[in-house]
């Protein structure tokens, strides 16, 4: 009978390229949630902040509101690692409404740079009698 002599280099490759995968994996995917969420919080801050700076009488002002966004979004550190694309500001009656679209510049440089990103946050003023 012949004795097979092998090596047991191939498995611990497999095992290897597993691990590294999930690491990878599990990278990317903490990552996606870190860029999406950045961009929906300064979504929400951007609109709360212009809608509560434009009511009057309980009505958002439709240019003041995008004025102020616009504002918000230049000077606010929250925005400082996006790359604003598009912003959709809409007013009906007391509700006002952000539609946004970023790109996330992830600071570990790991592959989320260039999906974009869209969110929409929704304001809304209650008048107390």
């Amino acid at each position: 009978m012949k004795s097979d002599r092998g090596t047991i280099a191939p498995l611990i490759a497999t095992y290897l390229a597993l691990i590294l995968l999930s690491v990878f994996g599990s990278v990317a995917v903490v990552t996606a949630l870190v860029a999406v969420n950045r961009v929906q919080g300064t979504a929400d801050m951007a609109i709360l902040y212009a809608h509560d700076r434009s009511v009057t009488a309980g009505i958002p002002n439709q240019a003041q509101l995008s004025h102020e966004i616009a504002l918000f979004l230049q000077k606010a550190p929250s925005a400082q690692r996006l790359v604003i694309l598009s912003t959709a500001v809409r007013v009906k009656a007391e509700t006002s409404t952000l539609r946004m679209c970023a790109r996330y510049q992830n600071p570990l440089g790991i592959g989320v740079d260039s999906a974009i990103i869209c969110r929409e946050s929704k304001a809304k003023s209650f008048l107390v009698p």
